[in-house]
């Protein structure tokens, strides 16, 4: 058995988005049976608690609901998700002890919620910046799904910490003209046209107690939580194990043969697969070197020289000609323009 994810497995509760993403956009307006159409979700699915779907079928549903032209629809739909009293992961990390303790759980069973998505953390000076990767091609979705994850997140620090002030968002997205509306939902500072989706945690929230904290209970919501992973195992997607086994190789950098090596497949089989997910081998490398090149400018003042060996160039210029072909700059400019205000 291979460990890519399956776009075919039924992997998602009907009850864990799909169901509250239909409620809403009916609310605004959408009629069940065209949100429906093009998906293999039944009407009479939706009243089963134990009925799933396919992601491609999620992708669909946010599809339709984005005709909907409702730029709030992925904040109503975190605070949905998030307060959803039959959602063990959710009602698990409102009652965990602190952020750490919350994340942790949550990146431990995301599977269960929010599948498409994986995170990295990284440390920057006094914060933490949790960035979401996607974990298969997401199309179009990917940005309303990454504005889903962090406002999910946003929220769960305002409801528990009763701050969010001190937290900062950096999206991919060009600055939109509902910019208002980000920093209204989220109560922090909103930074646009960045090089990730990330959210910038303060060290001092991170182990700061959680207003609802309940160790009893944390532990039945997590029990019931590994109950629910023999229905629902973890499905890690093919896109997420690629970028950690480059990522995991710098300054080597990998071979699409080593990366199939080590996933367990034939060459061809990866690069059909990556064919499946509208990527190939060498743009996911060059996506994971970016991202590194970023990371490294944020956290410190490095040379080209000092990059070019980080990520596995044999000189300067074949660093710069890179960096320049993946930015549209070379990474004097880029430095000027990373320094962001903490």
């Amino acid at each position: 058995m291979t460990t890519h994810f399956s776009f075919t497995d039924k992997n998602l509760l009907l009850r864990h988005g799909p169901t509250a993403v239909l409620q809403l956009a009916q609310r605004r307006g959408g009629q069940l049976h065209k949100l429906l159409s093009g998906t293999s979700i039944f009407e009479q699915d939706l009243m089963n608690p134990q009925s799933r779907c396919h992601h491609r079928d999620w992708l669909k549903l946010l599809s339709h609901c984005q005709q909907l032209q409702s730029p709030e629809l992925p904040f109503l739909l975190a605070d949905s998700v998030l307060n959803h009293r039959n959602i063990a992961l959710c009602q698990s990390i409102a009652v965990a002890a602190n952020l750490a303790q919350s994340l942790k759980q949550l990146c431990y069973f995301r599977h269960q919620l929010l599948p498409a998505l994986y995170p990295k953390i990284k440390r920057i000076d006094n914060k933490l910046m949790l960035s979401f990767k996607p974990a298969i091609a997401l199309g179009v979705q990917q940005h309303f799904i990454s504005i889903l994850a962090i406002s999910f997140l946003v929220k769960l620090i305002r409801q528990q910490l009763a701050d969010s002030s001190q937290l900062h968002v950096l999206l991919k997205q060009a600055t939109p003209a509902n910019e208002q509306l980000f920093k209204a939902h989220w109560q922090c500072q909103v930074s646009f046209n960045q090089q990730f989706d990330a959210i910038l945690i303060p060290l001092a929230y991170w182990h700061q107690s959680f207003a609802d904290s309940n160790p009893h209970r944390f532990q039945q919501y997590r029990q019931a939580c590994y109950q629910l992973n023999q229905r629902l195992p973890a499905q890690r997607g093919l896109l997420e194990h690629l970028q950690r086994q480059i990522d995991r190789a710098l300054p080597r950098q990998l071979g699409i043969e080593d990366a199939a090596a080590l996933l367990g497949l034939s060459c061809s089989s990866l690069k059909r697969l990556l064919q499946q997910h509208n990527t190939n081998f060498a743009a996911i490398a060059d996506e994971v070197r970016r991202d590194k090149a970023h990371l490294l400018l944020l956290q410190g003042n490095y040379s080209n020289r000092q990059l070019a060996e980080q990520l596995g160039y044999s000189d300067e210029h074949n660093f710069r000609r890179a960096f320049k072909r993946w930015t549209g700059m070379l990474p004097s400019s880029a430095k000027a323009l990373t320094p962001i205000s903490f």
